[in-house]
């Protein structure tokens, strides 16, 4: 049986087995408790109506039992009717009228409701009867006779069935309104937690910072320590990344003396110094990006627009290399679950190398996967060779010389890229040059 791995599931499942057993046992009890009314109710008539022939007989001038009186029931003196007594010893038999020409078979009764004075067995017209017995003296005799009274169980039988068919109409009913019941309550009482999902859904794609409802007190301690986790993550994770850019302010100025100094120096030192210098700004470019990268797919909660971002990196980038034109194919409505600052830095770093090899065009497309959006960026530039496009991510490698930067750019971007759980593939573009593909998790975007 498969397990059942919801606490909705869960909870129905122990109360529908909870209510099929109550109600069972319930309407077990019921029936086992009406019938028995029924069946002492039956026999307490037909014992009343057993006295009461007794009552009536006496021995006749010729010896043999007689009634009296007329029994006070009508239907004894009807043929058939249902109603019927015999008394009879040895060869002697006197019966009631209802019975005609027909005689009771008193002998090899099947018992019936645990009473030892009641039987069943069969009328003249083959119907069930309930049989009650007695033996008998009569005043004035030393016989003693067996007495017979019987009467058509057939109305206790369909009494009974009737009984039963209205009690588990009324189970099935008390069922129905108890499931319904239990359906309720467990809807109503998991409620905060499906609106706690939707609001964990609403920070995890960044458009919330915390968790805002109220929530009964057996779920808000827990949701006030996830709200003092988030604004203690998002405190630490704001100060390093304000140490990260402050040590990079740091760095620049004296590195920048450095280099103006260098100028001043005679031709023979100046390469061996500038070359140090060069060094020194690379590690300096790599470490500032790993501690980036550091806290990158931790971060909770975030989520930024795509068509709205390139086209504000695409602006700066436009003023810088005049005559090329950036083509962005992106709807609006799509956005992704990566902080503006690293998406920045990744398409910024894919988008100027672009503009650098570009001949005219450089065309910025997306293509929905599943979860997942595939952001590529084309240019109808020289392009790269397998090797190159292999070589180009590694650190500090610069495959022209010529071309300014520091080798950092693809590298950064691949470790940005993975530590959201995505990857930076290059290829051939259809415009020519080379065509870079990055996957970012996509998240639902809702415009403030």
């Amino acid at each position: 049986m498969r397990v059942v791995r919801t606490l909705r599931g869960r909870l129905l499942v122990i109360a529908l087995i909870w209510c099929g057993l109550f109600l069972s046992a319930t309407g077990f009890s019921l029936q086992l408790m009406l019938r028995n009314y029924w069946q002492e109710a039956e026999a307490d008539g037909l014992r009343l109506q057993l006295f009461d022939l007794l009552s009536r007989l006496e021995l006749g001038e010729d010896g043999l039992p007689l009634l009296s009186e007329p029994m006070s029931d009508p239907r004894f003196r009807q043929p058939y009717s249902g109603f019927y007594w015999q008394l009879e010893a040895q060869d002697v038999v006197v019966k009631s009228r209802s019975l005609w020409d027909t005689q009771l078979v008193s002998r090899r009764l099947k018992p019936a409701f645990g009473d030892k004075d009641l039987f069943l067995g069969k009328g003249p017209g083959d119907e069930p009867l309930l049989l009650m017995t007695r033996s008998v003296l009569l005043p004035g005799s030393d016989q003693t006779f067996r007495l017979v009274i019987a009467k058509d169980s057939t109305v206790l039988n369909q009494t009974l069935q009737k009984t039963r068919i209205s009690l588990f109409l009324g189970l099935g009913f008390a069922a129905t309104g108890l499931i319904l019941g239990f359906l309720f309550q467990i809807l109503y009482g998991l409620r905060p937690l499906k609106l706690l999902r939707r609001e964990l859904v609403r920070v995890h794609n960044g458009h919330q910072e915390q968790f805002e409802l109220h929530y009964p007190l057996e779920v808000q301690p827990l949701v006030e320590d996830i709200n003092r986790l988030l604004h203690h993550y998002g405190e630490l994770l704001s100060r390093a990344r304000a140490h990260t850019g402050n040590l990079a302010h740091a760095l620049k100025t004296p590195l920048s003396i450095l280099r103006n100094q260098v100028e001043s120096l005679p031709e023979s030192a100046r390469s061996g110094v500038t070359e140090q210098l060069d060094q020194i700004q690379r590690h300096i470019d790599y470490h500032l990006g790993k501690a980036r990268v550091t806290g990158a797919a931790k971060v909770l909660g975030v989520s930024t627009p795509l068509k709205a971002r390139i086209e504000y990196i695409g602006r700066a980038f436009s003023r810088l290399y005049h005559g090329k034109e950036l083509i962005i194919d992106v709807p609006a409505s799509l956005a992704v679950g990566v902080e503006e600052q690293d998406f920045d830095e990744m398409v910024g770093n894919l988008l100027e190398n672009a503009y650098k090899w570009s001949s005219q065009y450089i065309r910025v497309s997306t293509a929905e996967l599943g979860d997942w959006i595939s952001l590529r960026i084309e240019d109808d530039g020289p392009g790269m060779s397998e090797d190159e496009m292999h070589r180009a991510i590694e650190r500090g490698v610069r495959l022209d010389e010529k071309v300014p930067g520091s080798g950092l750019g693809l590298n950064i971007v691949s470790e940005l890229v993975g530590a959201y759980r995505g990857n930076l593939i290059m290829g051939r573009s259809e415009l020519g040059g080379l065509a870079a593909s990055l996957s970012l998790p996509k998240v639902a975007r809702v415009d403030r």
